[in-house]
């Protein structure tokens, strides 16, 4: 990831780096070159925060080349980072937060032209078994179907508990696992998300959070939260908005360039991270996890890989599912460099032929398919068709 920031670096004179709590944002800002040798300001600092609302030009006039750090909480800064490179071209900044500043509507139009935005995520598959970011998507390419690694990182169930953020990665027993999430979502809610917002009712907030845990993978359809929450519209809209923006839930949009006449186009929801997901799920061991619920952490898992995947390949993540008559639908459709590559979870050690059927309807209607697999908890890539394969949930 550095290097790939080092080189938005050689066209943006602003590099925004987004991504929720925890992702490590920090720690590669503080150790990785050429960032560690630049003037780090954080302004969770009383001292640079009251400067950077007081006086943003004297703040930046500390050093030629800037990391500043929780940005989101000094919105007048933007305008002096704005100034201060159309002023001096060869400054480079770079700003972070654990909200997803691309979002922030001050943002995008204060640094419009000068800003490359990168997100970080929590650690993929692969880097759990210290496969190189070259490698990552490997199944994009080439006609070998071969894995570069032949055994997952860890037991299914045991690593959609515990959750991929690199701090609760190094935690091996449940209840430390269970007490760094709750210390996780507490931090969360009442301190990060007071710094974006007035919430005059957490235990709301925390609600919709637990509600959107046990439909992570569905259709967001916000009548129906509201209602079983017992909250206005508005103010569902309102919390769906903040979480997006801390990055901790994503509207997934539908695949539309197609020939399917019929293509809902509302947005699916996920969580970040299946280990929040199951402890918003109230979970406090992996052997406790009901098969449906496994189900839906396993198809969060696969999200948090493609998002990875999508990120790092500078490509664009969808689902797909039509209306009336027979209804087709495929969990994840990865576009990139103009190539469709399509992917359905199951949540099962054995699949057949019919799994793949909604992947070859995809196929006949979408000119540019390039491939289509099948995740599930087997171990074998297989063929289920022409470019169809079975690919096991730790080859991602």
């Amino acid at each position: 990831m550095a290097s790939e920031l080092k080189e938005a670096l050689e066209f943006a004179r602003v590099l925004v780096l987004t991504g929720a709590r925890q992702t490590g944002k920090t720690t590669l800002l503080r150790e990785e070159e050429p960032f560690k040798s630049w003037t780090y300001l954080s302004l969770d600092d009383l001292e640079v925060l009251d400067l950077a609302l007081k006086s943003p030009r004297d703040l930046l006039a500390v050093g030629p080349n800037l990391v500043l750090d929780e940005v989101q909480k000094a919105p007048r800064l933007l305008s002096a980072v704005k100034m201060a490179v159309d002023r001096e071209p060869k400054r480079r900044f770079v700003l972070s937060g654990s909200s997803h500043l691309l979002l922030m509507k001050k943002v995008s139009e204060s640094l419009a032209g000068r800003a490359a935005y990168v997100e970080l995520l929590p650690f993929a598959l692969g880097e759990l078994g210290e496969l190189p970011s070259t490698r990552a998507g490997w199944w994009l390419e080439g006609e070998e179907m071969e894995p570069p690694w032949s055994s997952p990182p860890g037991e299914l169930e045991f690593l959609l508990f515990r959750g991929f953020l690199p701090p609760v990665t190094f935690l091996k027993r449940e209840r430390d696992i269970f007490a760094w999430w709750r210390g996780y979502v507490r931090t969360y809610l009442e301190r990060d998300l007071l710094d974006l917002a007035r919430i005059t009712h957490l235990p709301d907030f925390r609600r919709l959070m637990e509600l959107l845990a046990l439909r992570s993978g569905g259709l967001l359809r916000v009548v129906d939260l509201a209602r079983d929450l017992g909250l206005p519209q508005s103010t569902v809209s309102r919390y769906l908005n903040l979480l997006e923006t801390s990055g901790l839930v994503y509207r997934l949009p539908s695949f539309t360039r197609n020939r399917a006449k019929r293509v809902i186009k509302a947005p699916k929801v996920y969580f970040l991270d299946p280990g929040l997901c199951a402890h918003l799920m109230r979970y406090r061991s992996p052997q406790e996890l009901r098969p449906e619920d496994r189900a839906r952490l396993l198809e969060t898992l696969v999200f948090l890989n493609l998002k990875v995947i999508a990120e790092l390949q500078r490509g664009e993540l969808f689902y797909f599912r039509t209306y009336g008559g027979r209804e087709r639908e495929v969990d994840f459709v990865l576009e990139i460099g103009g190539q469709v590559l399509a992917f359905e979870v199951k949540s099962r050690s054995r699949v057949g032929l019919s799994e793949a059927e909604n992947l070859r309807f995809l196929r006949e209607v979408t000119p540019n398919f390039h491939r289509g697999f099948v995740v599930y908890t087997g171990d074998e890539i297989r063929p289920l068709g022409e470019n169809i394969y079975t690919l096991p949930w730790w080859c991602l």
